[in-house]
């Protein structure tokens, strides 16, 4: 009898395991993205891949790439989040070296036909949209301000040395952000390393802000709180479709962010992970990005930005990415301590 009765206990134990299990599985799955892309884009590219995976996702939005890979390397004993969408190859790329993210070849890859330069060959982050940097004016006060001087718009870089912008000028720190290390990158290979800290230091006599996020240039350039900006092309153009004022030029000699997506090693959810990266490498999350963010797309037939130039037609430096991957860190501290902003 007692026997027979263990075999009961046993089994009713299985049985409510076995349930437990099935009701698990038919749980909403969650991934936790960490996006340095705003809000809005996250927003929509989030909400298309819940529609097609059925998998939700916990979102934290700052937009400072920089910032952001500092919080996964703190946590790296405990991954909190499972994706890091959003910011430069050049700030993902240190994060695999230093063995932070997982290895994952997309299933959506092969047919996606992206060329090779935008993903590492490593398969530890893959482009999924560009960007261009570009001079951002508020017209408004050019025209009231600077116009009556006799100076006429900035079309080139060593025009925003032109002393009549002094207090005027604003960036985003190349500390926290990618796109102030890319324009910090831009110049050295430009110019060569020492003249291009030489000319940072006389842009910097101008500057009036340098941003810890991109999105607070934008902000600045868009209120008339500065005149001109080195920022994302696509952010003019965005805040320029909302109504703003703001020009965008796009100086020869630019620089160009292959905006990635990694998957964190050691994240709650994996799996999750992988589908993610797997939807982002599709034409609608790339889609989505060029309508709302005013992103180039690195899918051949995805859509792209509307009434930006063909991402073709702009003139980009020689922008060695492998070097500039590798002396970020170096880059960085000689800011930090040439020019302390």
């Amino acid at each position: 009898m007692q026997r027979r009765l263990l075999s009961i206990a046993l089994l009713s134990v299985l049985v409510l395991a076995l349930a437990s299990g099935i009701q698990t599985s038919a749980q909403p799955r969650k991934i936790v993205i960490y996006s340095a892309i705003e809000e809005k884009v996250t927003t929509e590219i989030v909400k298309a891949f819940r529609a097609r995976t059925g998998i939700e996702s916990e979102v934290l939005s700052l937009a400072a790439a920089g910032t952001l890979a500092t919080r996964i390397r703190a946590e790296k004993a405990k991954p909190r989040a499972d994706v890091f969408m959003g910011g430069s190859a050049d700030i993902h790329a240190p994060l695999a070296k230093e063995g932070l993210l997982l290895k994952y070849i997309p299933r959506t890859l092969a047919e996606a036909k992206i060329d090779k330069q935008f993903y590492d060959p490593e398969h530890y982050w893959h482009g999924w949209y560009l960007g261009a940097l570009g001079i951002l004016v508020n017209r408004d006060r050019f025209e009231r301000e600077i116009a009556p001087k006799g100076v006429s718009m900035p079309k080139t870089w060593d025009d925003l040395l032109n002393p009549v912008y002094k207090g005027h000028f604003a960036m985003p720190s190349p500390v926290t952000t990618g796109g102030g290390y890319i324009f910090v990158a831009t110049q050295v290979f430009r110019l060569g390393e020492d003249r291009a800290f030489t000319w940072l230091k006389q842009l910097m006599a101008n500057a009036a802000h340098i941003t810890p996020t991109a999105p607070a240039t934008v902000t600045l350039i868009s209120r008339g709180e500065a005149i001109v900006a080195m920022m994302w092309a696509h952010e003019g153009f965005v805040a320029r479709l909302m109504g703003f004022p703001v020009e965008v030029i796009l100086p020869p000699d630019t620089g160009f962010e292959i905006g990635s997506v990694s998957i964190i090693k050691g994240g709650p959810n994996p799996e999750g992970a992988k589908e993610f990266v797997d939807f982002l490498m599709t034409p609608l999350p790339q889609g989505i990005n060029a309508a709302y963010g005013m992103r180039y797309p690195v899918r051949p037939d995805a859509a792209s930005p509307r009434g930006a130039p063909p991402f073709a037609s702009i003139k980009f430096v020689k922008y060695d990415r492998v070097w500039a991957i590798e002396n970020r860190d170096r880059l960085i501290r000689r800011w930090q301590t040439e020019i302390g902003r």
